[in-house]
């Protein structure tokens, strides 16, 4: 089973620092003052507990189709494994709440045929559930409804303003080089060798015989590296060997072998994009967040045990989203 790849929205997110504890421009309390059944608020948008025993059983469901019941018996460094799905879940709500503010704030909003789609996920999905499940969740279909909406307006809000952002790559930016390298744990020793290359002796014989590090022949992109050795490498010809350098606690030796990787210098200009515009996503949405107040019932949360939801087998819940929203 998929069982974490059908979080799309929650690596999406991830990716760009935001959550409930994470984001650090949202000023969070822990207050009494809100409705009994409400986890917590962000701005004017609300949680209520029914939406998070949802996420969080589908996502105990789904982790237990796979490793059994019997790992919530473990823990996860000083934390137990139930303690850190709920924090987890607590986060992913945190980060679609914060969407859907966004969105208001952005004035983007669902079509018909979404909110169409929305509406026969939440039938399909509540259909699901056994009266005990129904029961034992505190849910109806009207709020599973508005939870497959507010996933679905979180993607859509993350994508339209993403889209709106023009970004422009280099090839220069996105290029990939193909290079040798050998790692030598004294400098005479590094110069005797760039002799020998020089003289024409095989870069990977050398290597193999004298290198520090296994791995001979690589691809580096523009940050995979840094330093000195990034500046070097970037600046090296087809066939050309580098000077001696010091980095990484001993003497670099590079060798150019391809300035230029084509193919995956253009599957990397798409990454890059893609990062730079999250970068400038994270920064609009900081902005938004910068003076929104955030209000959590962390008590009511605690009282969430595992072991008070023993006949919810619940686990469809983002399966069904894939299927009626086609998220992969």
């Amino acid at each position: 089973m998929r069982c974490r790849r059908r979080y799309g929205l929650v690596s999406l997110l991830l990716a760009v620092c935001l959550g409930l504890s994470g984001c650090q421009n949202t000023k969070i309390v822990l207050t009494t003052g809100l409705a009994s059944d409400e986890l917590f608020r962000i701005g004017e948008v609300s949680c209520m507990l029914p939406e998070a025993l949802v996420y969080l059983m589908n996502q105990k469901g789904g982790y237990e189709n796979i490793y059994g019941a019997g790992m919530w018996e473990h823990s996860l460094g000083d934390m137990t494994m139930e303690a850190y799905l709920k924090n987890q879940v607590l986060s992913e709500l945190a980060q679609v709440k914060s969407m859907v503010l966004l969105a208001e704030e952005r004035e983007i909003v669902l079509s018909e045929e979404e909110t169409a789609r929305a509406a026969a996920a939440a039938e399909e999905y509540f259909g699901s559930l056994e009266e005990k499940e129904v029961a034992a969740l505190r849910v109806d279909q009207e709020i599973v409804r508005k939870m497959y909406e507010d996933y679905c307006l979180a993607f859509k809000t993350y994508g339209q303003i993403t889209e709106d952002v023009s970004v422009e790559i280099s090839d220069d930016e996105a290029r990939i080089i193909q290079l040798q390298q050998m790692l030598l744990p004294e400098e005479h020793l590094a110069e005797e060798l760039r002799e020998k290359l020089e003289q024409g002796e095989d870069f990977g014989s050398l290597a193999a015989n004298y290198s520090k590090i296994a791995q001979t022949t690589v691809n580096i992109a523009r940050g995979d590296k840094g330093g000195e050795y990034e500046a070097i490498a970037f600046d090296l010809d087809n066939g050309e060997i580098s000077p001696v350098f010091a980095e990484d606690g001993g003497y670099y030796i590079l060798k150019c072998l391809n300035t230029y990787m084509e193919e995956e210098s253009e599957a990397n200009k798409i990454q890059v994009a893609q990062r730079e515009k999250t970068e400038r996503f994270r920064s609009i949405y900081e902005e938004l967040m910068e003076d929104t107040l955030s209000e959590f019932q962390e008590k009511l949360w605690d009282k969430v045990n595992f072991s008070d939801y023993g006949e919810v087998q619940t686990s469809s819940f983002f399966d069904l989203y894939e299927k009626y929203f086609g998220t992969s």
